[in-house]
């Protein structure tokens, strides 16, 4: 599997339809799913790759909560290495805080209950952890119990968390360095980075990494624990992993999600899956010896799975399908239109001129939000200054691309969101178009989060209203229990005038 992705195989070779796969992109548009990136390896033979434009498989993402499944994953090699049983007692590893004041059921979480979201709270914590001011621990074992350890499912990135916490106390590393040399290097993965708290990766959330090295998460569990020949988990762990332990209580999509294993979800019986917010997944078929991963911007990510069904599983044989070589071009046509660069038309506005160069002082509606914004024209391109941090360059003709950290936030970000992640710099695409003469769309896709941004500039006389809109109106929210679960948030209202 080394040379995985250096050729792709007809989908026929193994059994799968080429104009289903065009057939599944084009209904993905017609619904306006709006997936990001799509991979399909069976046999251990990638027949599928294609990214929406300006997307591109080889760049990081942000894979919301898929990071679970590697923070479980990080359990099983610390099992196999004898550091750890999923039987102890969670409390064990944190001694200083054995004598706070916390319910005795808290005391009687073992490290499976952490896996299975089974710990007994009646919320999720880490709304509590992220809010508070007490060590995280802390606020985990000292927040109510509801139920008994293991019998009920909560959803709970806080107790993902306590696993990252877990592996370093047991081995002296972060999360991702101990990752780095037991799962990244054998899996040939060499760009991933990982937000933290203090000196503790998050477990839950954070990952950044390349939708080729999900897929390779996936073969790893495809094949029981071993990649290129090397032993990474046990067949044992595999096992268990992904066994439906307990059940979720998630109705509807024909049974997807209904049963949940260490931080890995139930697809359809005999499948399952590492899951994301808007629609990160890396669904592991064993029966049909096939992984599929996705990446996309959607407040209901699920909305794919009955393609899915539809398309792939329900039309895939155990034989070769007869090659043909017009279905398998209409797939490579399918695909080269989601690849290639769109070609705007040309937009104007007298505003041009009066706006190059002029500086306006925005203020939100909504908080205290204040920034500066200056425009930088000249001919088809813009360029958008805030605060002299950000800087986005645009044209009305094709994408720009660039890199930038960010004043306005971008999508991604949220309570959640350590400065690991503010601070970075992140890329992007956009273009812009001037609507009529006073309003102008700027359209910014921030490449490594899946996620996309519509500015509206309203120009009246020496005022200006900028409505900043993101691609898909779900994300955390810590007033109550939050984690993936994507709720409904107002646009970002900013009011401003000339200087």
């Amino acid at each position: 599997m080394t040379q995985l992705f250096n050729k792709f195989y007809i989908p026929e070779d193994v059994g799968i339809s080429s104009v289903a796969i065009a057939q599944f992109l084009k209904e993905c548009d017609e619904i306006n799913y709006k997936l990001r990136t799509l991979h399909i390896v069976r046999h251990d033979k990638a027949i599928a790759e294609v990214s929406k434009y300006p997307f591109c498989a080889l760049d990081k993402r942000l894979v919301y909560s898929v990071s679970k499944t590697f923070t479980s994953t990080a359990i099983g090699i610390a099992v196999k290495e004898g550091l750890l049983r999923v039987d102890d007692f969670v409390l064990d590893y944190f001694p200083e805080c054995r004598d706070l004041d916390m319910d005795d059921a808290a005391r009687t979480i073992k490290i499976c209950h952490l896996l299975t979201m089974s710990t007994g709270h009646g919320v999720d914590t880490v709304g509590d952890m992220c809010n508070g001011i007490r060590p995280w621990p802390e606020i985990f074992f000292t927040r109510k119990i509801v139920y008994e350890p293991g019998t009920h499912f909560v959803y709970n990135s806080g107790g993902t968390y306590m696993l990252s916490e877990l592996i370093s106390r047991v081995t002296g590393m972060c999360l991702k360095d101990w990752l780095q040399t037991h799962l990244f290097n054998p899996l040939e993965i060499t760009d991933v980075s990982w937000d933290k708290h203090g000196d503790v990766n998050t477990g839950a959330w954070g990952l950044l990494i390349a939708p080729r090295d999900l897929t390779k998460l996936g073969l790893l569990y495809l094949h029981k624990g071993v990649y290129n020949g090397i032993r990474i988990l046990t067949e044992e762990w595999v096992t268990e992993a992904s066994y439906p332990h307990i059940s979720t209580n998630v109705q509807g999509c024909a049974g997807w999600g209904r049963h949940y294993g260490y931080q890995i979800w139930e697809n359809s019986p005999g499948s399952y899956r590492a899951d994301g917010a808007f629609g990160q997944y890396c669904m592991v078929f064993p029966k049909m010896d096939m992984v599929i991963t996705t990446t996309a911007e959607e407040t209901d990510g699920s909305r794919i799975f009955p393609l899915i069904e539809k398309y792939i599983l329900n039309n895939i044989t155990e034989q070769p399908k007869p090659r043909d070589a017009w279905c398998y071009q209409y797939m490579k046509n399918v695909m080269n239109q989601w690849e290639t660069p769109v070609v705007y038309s040309p937009s104007a506005s007298y505003l041009m001129h009066m706006l190059q160069g002029k500086e306006f002082d925005l203020r939100s509606r909504t908080s205290d939000e204040k920034h500066t914004l200056r425009f930088e024209i000249g001919n088809s391109r813009m360029e958008f200054v805030i605060d002299e941090i950000q800087t986005i360059h645009s044209s009305c003709t094709v994408d720009l691309f660039g890199e930038t950290t960010y004043a306005i936030e971008i999508p991604s970000n949220s309570p959640l969101i350590g400065d690991e992640q503010r601070n970075r710099i992140w890329k992007y695409a956009a273009h812009h178009s001037w609507v009529d003469q006073s309003t102008l769309i700027l359209t910014i896709c921030w490449q490594e989060t899946g996620h996309s941004q519509t500015w509206k500039f309203y120009f009246h006389e020496n005022t200006l209203t900028l409505i900043v809109t993101d691609g898909t109106k779900g994300m955390f929210e810590l007033s109550g229990a939050v984690s993936d679960r994507n709720v409904r948030f107002a646009d970002m209202i900013f009011d401003g005038a000339f200087r």
